[in-house]
């Protein structure tokens, strides 16, 4: 693993030597523990060195290649771009082209109700509509909805547009709506989106434009869940034909999927009978699939990307001081570990509260990213303005002391051995889990590492819950109760845990 410290000192020297401003410098060493790391993008535009092939960057900067287009939108939180880099405000657009970029991970799978992969995410998004949008700051938009109308506290009508069509040629109708969001909210057949429609109990279809939600109680996350991707509007005939959306998608959105082939590349096309007609810019989208960050720093050289996502802030610097643009952020993204609640001793309330007391998060920022950063818990403190300020968070801190104790209690004072599995993608998890594991062995824990493919990882995650211990990395939610009633209800299809609590489900 490379030095972190040394890197951080050579961005302390950049930064004192006037090579880098406070802003760069601040994007490239911050983040939050349990909400954020900074990732980069990187776009072979602009004043890099001759590439072999980057017709597509010459119509099209990633910044405005479509408000839709997921791989211009991965980031939040941050600013649009780093170093001479202009603002999306400052380029004007230019519609035509075709974008190369580069997936860090394998989709896995394209059902957006089924799906539990970001990047499948990034494919999915980009074929398929939702009722509403998120604006930039996380403002609800209409979008094939134009509109609501709460009758009453359980009682919601949306009014939809008129122009929409689906990618096979038929009319989009409220009908298909139904359909969707009832799939969606069907823990029967998979869905991970099932605990967001816990209160719906029926949707009535006025007319084609027009359908109503029958809830069992208020509740207010509805409009912010029906924005989010995986609220997506899915055609009944295509799931029906195939079964399930795992490697097709046939939506209403602006590109169409015209090759999906695993692991190795999707290619969009542009819908041209999308209702917005002036999005998306791009003709062609290919995303090709490339795990080895290394080789995704090497085909940006080569011109063979594009727009690649990159983890490592060194080749984020790297690629810059040679001419290349980079757009970083904080993403929304918490990287986390799950206890199995369901397994012994792990079981036992005092163990775990003996785990976290064994731990110190701020030598995991420290290592991960650089000390800049603020703990947290399942709802981060920096992601919305109904977030929990950091000063008024109560989390655990390192006491070895009430640790031992705790297992003493517990029966286990001679310590016990676990296995924590964590996926080599994402190195600020396994670093997590090397730390984690050095701080836990003073107390006769010896746990074991296992490495695991990520798709393997998210199955472990989601349905067998075959683990003692398991690193992942969570996506934004837009309200507390994905938060909350999504991680910690005892009857919610997201609970990884097995947490099972009465008065916390009451």
């Amino acid at each position: 693993m490379r030095d972190q410290t040394q890197l951080f000192d050579r961005l302390v020297q950049l930064r004192n030597e006037g090579r880098i401003d406070r802003r760069q410098f601040m994007k490239l060493t911050s983040g939050t523990v349990g909400i954020a790391a900074v990732s980069a993008f990187i776009a072979s535009c602009g004043a890099e060195p001759e590439p072999s092939g980057g017709g597509a960057s010459a119509t099209a900067t990633p910044a405005d290649s479509g408000g839709t287009d997921a791989a211009a939108t991965a980031t939040t939180g941050g600013d649009a771009g780093a170093g001479t880099t202009p603002a999306a405000s400052e380029v004007e657009p230019r519609a035509g082209g075709r974008l190369i970029s580069a997936l860090d991970t394998n989709p896995v799978g394209l059902d957006p109700h089924t799906g539990a992969s970001f990047a499948g995410q990034m494919v999915w998004e980009n074929v398929y509509d939702t009722l509403f949008q998120f604006s930039p700051t996380l403002e609800v938009l209409p979008s094939v909805a134009l509109s609501f109308e709460i009758i009453d506290d359980q009682t919601y009508q949306f009014n939809l547009r008129d122009d929409v069509v689906w990618q096979n040629g038929r009319q989009f109708t409220a009908e298909d709506v139904k359909y969707s969001i009832e799939r969606a909210a069907d823990a029967s057949v998979g869905s991970l989106r099932a605990s967001w429609f816990t209160p719906l109990e029926e949707i009535e279809v006025v007319d084609d434009t027009t359908c109503i939600f029958h809830l069992s109680e208020p509740f207010a996350p509805l409009v912010s869940y029906l924005a989010m991707p995986g609220s997506a509007l899915v055609p009944r005939e295509v799931v029906e034909e195939h079964g399930d959306l795992q490697n097709v998608a046939v939506g209403t959105g602006p590109f169409s999927l015209e090759t999906f082939r695993n692991n190795e590349f999707a290619l969009l096309k542009k819908f041209e009978d999308h209702w917005r007609t002036d999005l998306p810019y791009l003709d062609e989208h290919e995303i090709r699939i490339s795990s080895d960050e290394q080789s995704r720093l090497a085909a940006i050289r080569a011109g063979e990307h594009e727009f690649s996502r990159m983890f490592d802030p060194q080749n984020a610097w790297t690629l810059e001081e040679e001419g290349y643009k980079i757009f970083s952020g904080l993403t929304a993204s918490r990287p986390l570990t799950v206890i199995n609640c369901r397994r012994a001793p792990l079981d036992d309330k005092r163990v775990r509260q003996a785990l976290s007391y064994a731990i110190n998060r701020q030598e995991m920022m420290d290592a991960t990213i650089f000390g800049d950063g603020v703990l947290t818990g399942f709802i981060p403190v920096a992601d919305e303005v109904w977030a929990l300020p950091a000063t008024e968070f109560e989390s655990y801190t390192q006491d070895i002391d009430r640790a031992r104790e705790l297992l003493a209690e517990a029966g286990h004072e001679d310590g016990f051995d676990l296995v924590m599995k964590v996926s080599p993608q994402y190195a600020f998890d396994l670093s997590n889990a090397q730390i984690l594991q050095s701080q836990l062995a003073p107390l006769g824990i010896n746990v074991e590492i296992e490495q695991v493919e990520w798709g393997n990882l998210l199955e472990l995650y989601r349905t067998s819950y075959d683990f003692d211990l398991l690193n992942i990395i969570l996506t934004h939610q837009p309200d507390p109760d994905g938060y909350l009633y999504g991680s910690f209800h005892s009857e919610s299809t997201t609970n990884s845990p097995g947490i099972s609590d009465p008065e916390l489900d009451e």
